[in-house]
Order: structure tokens, then C-alpha cells, then sequence
């Protein structure tokens, strides 16, 4: 497996987006999915702060192996639609460099008034796949 899963170009595009889907199972194999706004970008993981996601956080605890959908429409063009679908290993943190970093930003910066961040999904990729059109 490569060092870099994700060009540079690709994570600004990551970035742009901006929010993007996460596909659970828990040890019934029973598929959840969400949106979500993951908040760090990096090569081969990314982070996403966990702040309502009580189901997904259940079925990370039980299966790690989670889907990330992240879809941006061309408005001029359809046939320059991205899709990016990748696939990562999850590992939630509670506490860690990491995990105050994300928290401290999200609540000062990000959340609303009475929502707060009780863990990190850290998504260590292992596959992505791109579509466009």
C-alpha cells in the first residue's frame, strides 16, 4: 500500500467539499449511513469529529471498516461531476494531541452553542476510488 492514497490535488478537493458521507455496519452488519464534516485532511487519513453520531460511533466499536462518499456537481458541465469513494479502517479516539486540537476548533469555531465533540474518528484509508462525470 502507498505512503500518499490522496494527491494533493485531490485532498484540496476533499477540502472543498467540505461534507461527505459515512457508511457503517455494526457486528449485525446492519448498513447506517450519515453526512458528516470531517474537520482534518491529511495523505492517508481522514478525521472527523464525533458530535451527534450515535449510531456510527456504536458500529465503529464493532466493525472498523467504514465507506467514505464524497460527491461535488459541476454546475456547468455534469460530465465533470467527482466522486470520491474510499474505503478506511476507523479507530475512535477520546483523548490525544489529535483529539483536543479537533475539539477545541470545532466548539470555538465550527458548532453551534450546546454541541460539543466527544471523540474522533480517525479513517486511515486504505482505498480510493474516483469517478467523474
Amino acid at each position: 500500500m502507498s505512503n500518499k492514497i490522496l494527491s494533493d490535488e485531490q485532498v484540496e478537493i476533499l477540502k472543498g467539499i467540505g461534507i461527505c458521507m459515512i457508511a457503517t455496519s455494526g457486528k449485525d452488519n446492519f448498513p447506517h449511513c450519515t453526512i458528516v464534516e470531517p474537520s482534518v485532511y491529511e495523505n492517508n487519513r481522514i478525521i472527523i469529529p464525533v458530535v451527534q453520531m450515535v449510531t456510527s460511533k456504536k458500529n465503529i466499536e464493532e466493525n472498523k471498516n467504514i465507506c467514505l462518499h464524497f460527491y461535488k456537481e459541476d454546475e456547468s458541465d455534469p460530465e465533470l461531476n467527482v466522486q470520491y469513494k474510499i474505503n478506511a479502517e476507523a479507530e475512535l479516539q477520546f483523548d490525544g494531541d489529535l483529539f483536543w486540537k479537533v475539539k477545541h476548533y470545532e466548539e470555538t469555531e465550527v458548532l453551534p452553542e450546546g454541541f460539543f465533540v466527544s471523540a474522533i474518528v480517525v479513517a486511515n484509508l486504505k482505498s480510493v476510488e474516483e469517478f467523474v462525470g
